[in-house]
């Protein structure tokens, strides 16, 4: 169960220098190095774009998701914790903070960050685009070149469930159970919900309830569950 990192894809930034490199010109190269792999370059790219334009919010995100993908966690928190200095509210922001303090394995932090995510009007409640595994924000099909809010939200089911995975692996069982209930609710990752749902319970050692999740789960082809349901329910 992977966590979700979001970055922005926006394509047709209108250019507004004459002479002069642009910072969306750079923003455009680097989208051409991330294509290829090439991660560091990409990041080279989006130095120079942030340089011209240092409220660039595409590119501090999107500079954040390739140092994540190269490792330098810390140097992702760091863009991301920019970018809120101008827009605080911003809820992809705040939500691949809290995924890189996950991959930290700092759970107070993570559950922080989803938190304050949770709470911002970016996190909405239905999204059609989502469909689980690694997040990725494609506008360009009603992008019309301007940087919109909308571009930085987020499914509020989405930070449910991975909150609920910090809570569990801090033995928060009934807040995990809250949250998982929550995402169950609008139908997001129905399998290891129930999954994740019976671990919670065995933490609080409601093998009744756990087993019950467990069967739905495996029910749903989970076959990690199957195993659980040997192991605590026959």
């Amino acid at each position: 169960m992977p966590n979700r990192i979001i970055y922005i894809l926006l394509f047709s930034f209108a250019f507004i220098s004459c002479n002069l490199t642009s910072p969306e010109e750079y923003y455009s190269k680097a989208f051409k190095y991330e294509e290829r792999g090439n991660y560091e370059k990409a990041i080279d790219m989006l130095d120079e774009a942030i340089k011209k334009k240092n409220q660039f919010r595409a590119a501090l995100l999107n500079r954040g998701y390739y140092k994540t993908e190269i490792g330098d966690i810390h140097g992702a928190i760091d863009d991301y914790s920019d970018l809120l200095q101008f827009d605080s509210n911003n809820t992809a922001a705040l939500y691949n903070i809290a995924n890189n303090y996950s991959v930290l394995k700092e759970h107070n932090n993570a559950i922080l960050y989803y938190s304050k995510a949770i709470n911002t009007e970016g996190a909405i409640k239905k999204w059609t685009v989502s469909n689980g595994g690694l997040v990725m924000i494609n506008p360009t099909k009603y992008f019309d070149g301007s940087d919109k809010d909308l571009y930085y939200y987020v499914p509020k089911y989405e930070i449910l469930y991975e909150r609920g995975i910090e809570y569990l692996n801090s033995d928060l069982y009934d807040n995990a159970i809250s949250d998982f209930k929550k995402s169950l609710d609008a139908n997001y990752e129905k399998k290891n919900c129930y999954f994740l749902l019976g671990k919670a319970y065995i933490g609080k050692k409601d093998s009744l309830n756990a087993c019950s999740n467990f069967i739905m789960s495996a029910k749903l082809g989970d076959k990690e569950a199957r195993e659980m349901l040997k192991k605590h329910c026959l």
